[in-house]
């Protein structure tokens, strides 16, 4: 019994050290610097304020290391890719979370982190509390965007805003008491 707790207990020592040398590591500081500074997350550590692009390969490796990385990646990845060197060229597990992010899903987990822990960042992360908007397009007659260009210029705002509007006017006369329901 002795044995196995000893060999335990330098398997412990033994990540420790590698966990402390990947800490002094230079990429460890330039990316937890660009999460401070960027306000994303706070620590005790001594991290100079980096402000400069990182790439997507030392915010993995630093993810090993601290954890939080991870967490916020696939929504910075969405919301903030100009946070990133190279935010086109992922891995595909991680490409498989952003995808999965973009649709409005909860992805499935990526390197430990649970899928539900990595949608929590989405609203938190760039313009904070809006969910990413998703494109749809549509093919209108031409009586139609005439209609939607009038509404739009007599309402004084964008034609993305008459269709919301009318979205919820809609739905506020067909579906009126349903929770989630927005108001005109």
């Amino acid at each position: 019994m002795t044995a196995s707790l000893a060999r335990l207990e330098q398997r412990a020592q033994r990540r420790h050290a590698r966990n402390q040398r990947g800490r002094r590591d230079p990429r460890y500081a330039r990316v937890l610097g660009r999460f401070v500074a960027a306000g994303l997350l706070g620590t005790t550590e001594s991290a100079p304020a980096h402000t400069d692009p990182i790439s997507v390969a030392d915010a993995l490796w630093a993810g090993e290391l601290e954890p939080r990385i991870l967490e916020l990646l696939p929504a910075l990845l969405l919301k903030r890719p100009a946070f990133f060197r190279d935010a086109t060229a992922l891995p595909e597990d991680l490409a498989e979370v952003v995808r999965a992010l973009r649709k409005n899903q909860i992805p499935p987990e990526f390197r430990g982190i649970p899928g539900s822990d990595l949608v929590r960042w989405v609203p938190r992360v760039g313009r904070r509390n809006k969910l990413p908007s998703r494109l749809k397009s549509f093919r209108f007659t031409q009586q139609d965007a005439l209609l939607l260009a009038r509404l739009s210029q007599e309402l004084g705002t964008t034609e993305t805003d008459v269709l919301r509007r009318g979205l919820s006017a809609l739905a506020g006369s067909l579906l009126d008491g349903e929770p989630g329901r927005r108001s005109v």
